[in-house]
């Protein structure tokens, strides 16, 4: 790599790229913003991207590569975590015994690619290319590697709760771990954990693979991401509102619904924070009586309802196994009894209270 330094404006000038006038109006936009002069003039519309990389190669005497005709290695990919190459830009290409290629977006961030000597031991050659095909390669080759495992550990959870009061499906999000838990009628069942480094955006997109939308909950602390989905399934007329329901999927009533939770694959549905009064209400938290047509799961319902449809499923331990998993309850540890029919919270308590 060459020492010899020469600043962008003026390789852009050297090349044709640009002209004085467009040179003095990206540095007065430089310094009004805080930009680089490279991205001042990419915003300003003198030049592209593309056209930074090249420079940045010519000047500093490397290569520069035409991303799109990359097959990524995903052997020596699988070596990175996702986070830090999509947020640096970097490609892997190939390594030896002592020697690792990468293509970079900045060949001159030093802290990167400081990393990546340290972490690996290994020289490491650069070569540049175009910053965002950089990222869009990296993120539809870790789609494509990590989208399978998530999608058929999603397809198996939900196969096995189909007919219990499981409900509602939790992600905890770590750095190369995804823990799946399941919840529903006051019990919370660890599943699976699965390896790789997925993304609130992983999970979005396993779920539409399967076609099911879903209402969400998420936070981070920056280190991990807990995201809770409620599935919507089961879409039918109910015979009568208020409802309480429970079993796999929450039900979706043939309207607009309220739900006090982000909604992920379908439209016509209203936060808790924007009510309007008449409109089916999907409650998923909060023990309030909100509206005269409301659907309830069964762990938040109201113990003053007079008459409300009911259609649940009642957990009781797997005589089987005493609740440990086995073959004959999916490995849930339950077994669940359907309840369907007319009744008043009161009855509704007695009648569970005496199965």
């Amino acid at each position: 790599m060459s020492n010899k330094w020469i600043d962008i404006g003026t390789l852009l000038l050297e090349y044709g790229l640009i002209n004085n006038d467009d040179l003095l109006e990206g540095l007065k936009l430089q310094k009004e913003s805080g930009l680089r002069l490279g991205e001042a003039l990419v915003k300003l519309g003198r030049v592209s991207m593309d056209d930074i990389d090249w420079v940045l190669s010519k000047q500093l005497d490397i290569p520069f590569v035409i991303v799109e005709d990359i097959v990524p290695n995903l052997e020596l990919l699988s070596k990175f975590e996702k986070d830090f190459l999509i947020g640096n830009r970097i490609l892997p290409l190939y390594e030896t015994d002592d020697q690792i290629s990468i293509v970079a977006e900045d060949p001159l961030n030093k802290t990167a690619i400081g990393f990546i000597e340290d972490s690996f031991s290994k020289k490491v050659n650069v070569s540049t290319g175009s910053g965002s095909k950089i990222e869009e390669l990296l993120k539809n080759t870790f789609k494509d590697l990590v989208l399978p495992d998530l999608l058929s550990a999603l397809k198996n959870i939900t196969e096995r709760i189909k007919g219990t009061s499981f409900y509602r499906i939790d992600f905890l999000l770590a750095e190369h771990a995804c823990k799946i838990s399941i919840f529903g009628s006051g019990i919370l069942k660890n599943m699976m954990t699965i390896k790789g480094a997925f993304s609130k955006e992983d999970i979005c997109s396993a779920f539409d693979e399967m076609k099911t939308p879903f209402l969400y909950d998420h936070a981070s602390n920056g280190e991990r991401t807990f995201l809770t989905a409620y599935p919507l399934k089961n879409k039918f007329d109910m015979p009568s509102l208020p409802a309480i329901t429970g079993e796999y999927g929450l039900m979706l009533p043939g309207d607009i619904f309220f739900a006090d939770a982000h909604v992920h694959g379908l439209h016509k549905v209203f936060h808790f924070d924007n009510p309007v009064h008449g409109y089916n209400y999907f409650l998923t938290k909060r023990n309030t009586l909100a509206f005269e047509k409301s659907v309830y799961v069964i762990d938040a319902a109201p113990e003053d309802l007079k008459k409300c449809y009911v259609k649940i499923f009642v957990p009781s331990k797997c005589p089987s196994c005493s609740g440990t998993g086995c073959a004959a309850c999916k490995g849930l540890g339950y077994e669940f009894q359907k309840f369907e029919g007319m009744y008043s919270s009161g009855e509704l308590r007695e009648r569970l209270n005496k199965g």
